[in-house]
């Protein structure tokens, strides 16, 4: 035990300085592990985004088409309207719960991403 402390008190400022080098290795490995988490993080999460934006995407031509075919099924309307006017309530209602479900699909997909 006294060659221990004799040792230690010999060699005291190259143990000290090992300590050091010792603690700055271990925060460099902690930092190192942080820094590629972050990475992995960002990845998914711009993966995300692409997601979200093609669904996005997505919705928005649906909805486009929709419009395009109301336009066109308005002028139709006008040629056969006395036929048409039993029927129109009906295309209103299925437009509303098409409109409906693709809210509620784009809702649960942003659930699924952020949960």
């Amino acid at each position: 035990m006294e060659e221990f402390l004799q040792f230690a008190q010999t060699y005291r400022w190259a143990l000290g300085t090992a300590g050091a080098v010792l603690a700055g290795l271990i925060l460099l490995f902690y930092l190192a592990r942080i820094l590629r988490q972050i990475k992995r993080l960002n990845k998914s999460l711009g993966s995300i985004a692409e997601n979200i934006q093609a669904y996005v995407d997505v919705v928005m031509s649906e909805e486009e088409e929709a419009e395009e075919a109301a336009e066109k099924n308005s002028a139709e309307r006008e040629q056969a309207r006395g036929q048409r006017q039993e029927a129109e309530p009906y295309q209103q209602i299925a437009q509303e719960q098409k409109r409906m479900e693709d809210e509620q699909l784009f809702n649960s997909v942003l659930q699924e991403y952020f949960s």
